[in-house]
């Protein structure tokens, strides 16, 4: 779900400026490094505010910080492998290709009313 451009704005100065004036934010500390922080908008803060899921999130980060790590390859290939993850997970959903809802069904195995 992509936010409206004007809340997206707001909400996006709006955590910048809090982390900006709270000096004990969590935002301003990053345990193993300093790849994210230097980041006008940290990539948490991007994919929160864009209501990104967990797969998009990854991709998001591994890509904003593959030139910074020292292993620049790596990180680009564990971006690959969640873009290939979501597109194999897209495949399934795509109820147009043998027709079978795949998410209704794991969630009957899984005991789940998917409604």
């Amino acid at each position: 779900m992509v936010p409206n451009t004007k809340d997206y704005h707001t909400e996006m100065l709006n955590y910048i400026n809090k982390v900006d004036k709270a000096k004990e934010s969590a935002l301003n500390t990053q345990v193993g490094g300093e790849h994210y922080r230097h980041f006008p908008i940290q990539p948490i803060v991007f994919t929160h505010v864009n209501q990104l899921n967990d797969i998009q999130s990854a991709v998001i980060w591994y890509l904003c910080r593959y030139n910074l790590k020292g292993n620049a390859l790596k990180d680009l290939q564990k971006a690959k492998h969640f873009i290939d993850i979501l597109i194999e997970l897209e495949g399934l959903n795509d109820k147009e290709t043998d027709g079978i809802d795949y998410d209704a069904e794991l969630a009957k195995l899984c005991g789940v009313d998917k409604d």
